[in-house]
């Protein structure tokens, strides 16, 4: 499986600028909050404005989309009609350029050597995907489907903002993880992390989407994709496929928990049932992603 990696200021710049407005009391430096906040309010309310309930799948759709678009203009063009759709207005497109424009300035007076520093932060996560990178996808094949291997993928390599962050883009076959130079928990190492994300790419395929009905595949994958990934990971003695291990990953992976439900009495217990449910009885796995829904009440 190859991995293009990308490297580019622009995405680091908008996920730096999602991590100050959206979740400002995960950002580890404070000199960060204090460079980019401004700029990330001003964005983060001008989404909120014009995008209302779905602000968490414009920043993805931004932030995904400024690895390939040089032009901001382009890029707030581009964006504002898949996500707002219609006719978009100029004035839209110029505002929306502009503030992008303003926190890429913000974010490259903070880190001014971005470019040059990342690919040697990158290493060792690029050296344990060389380690262990075909043998954690192949486990993952194997006790689910070969169908979920994609053969290759583009990754963004992020500034580390938060101390170790990642978000799978099924939609255009991208993940995006922050570069931090060691594991920052040793029960679940970053190589591991990516695994989890890139195994949720195929989730898209006809397959299991129709099945499960327009947009709940992408928001069942994290759920669905923790226990096959620790599985493989515990198999090459990275990590454990068990409760206390899952919900290490919920907390600080970052994975949304569905409504209503508690994680450590509800969800973990729920997920392991389901897993083990799973590898005895071994259906088709869109028909065990379509029980996990409902046993999870997500739709």
């Amino acid at each position: 499986m190859q991995i293009q990696w990308l490297f580019n200021a622009s995405p680091s710049a908008l996920h730096a600028a999602e991590a100050c407005y959206r979740f400002p009391s995960r950002v580890l430096d404070p000199t960060v909050s204090q460079g980019m906040g401004e700029y990330a309010d001003r964005l983060g309310r001008w989404i909120d404005g014009i995008a209302a309930s779905e602000s968490d799948r414009f920043w993805k759709e931004l932030i995904a989309t400024g690895a390939a678009i040089d032009s901001n203009h382009d890029l707030a063009a581009l964006v504002l009609r898949k996500r707002i759709g219609g006719l978009v207005p100029a004035t839209n497109i110029n505002q929306l350029s502009g503030l992008i424009t303003d926190v890429e300035a913000a974010f490259k007076l903070l880190f001014p050597k971005y470019l040059e520093q990342t690919p040697l932060r990158l290493r060792p996560l690029q050296d344990h995907w060389l380690g262990f990178g075909s043998g954690l996808m192949a486990h993952i094949g194997r006790v689910t489907e070969k169908a979920l291997l994609v053969t290759e993928c583009r990754a963004i390599a992020l500034q580390p903002i938060l101390g170790g962050d990642g978000v799978s883009h099924i939609d255009q076959n991208l993940v995006r993880i922050e570069a931090v130079l060691t594991n920052p928990m040793a029960e679940l190492p970053e190589v591991v992390r990516l695994a989890w994300l890139i195994s949720q790419l195929q989730l898209d395929l006809p397959r299991f989407s129709d099945i499960l009905g327009p947009g709940l595949a992408g928001k069942l994958g994290p759920i669905a994709m923790l226990p096959p990934t620790l599985a493989a990971a515990e198999v090459l003695e990275l990590s454990r496929c068990d409760e206390a291990t899952v919900e290490l990953a919920i907390e600080n992976w970052q994975i949304a928990v569905p409504k209503g439900m508690e994680p450590h009495t509800q969800l973990i217990p729920t997920m392991m049932d389901w897993w083990e449910t799973y590898l005895q009885t071994r259906p088709a796995w869109e028909l065990a992603l379509r029980a996990l829904a409902k046993m999870l009440n997500v739709s």
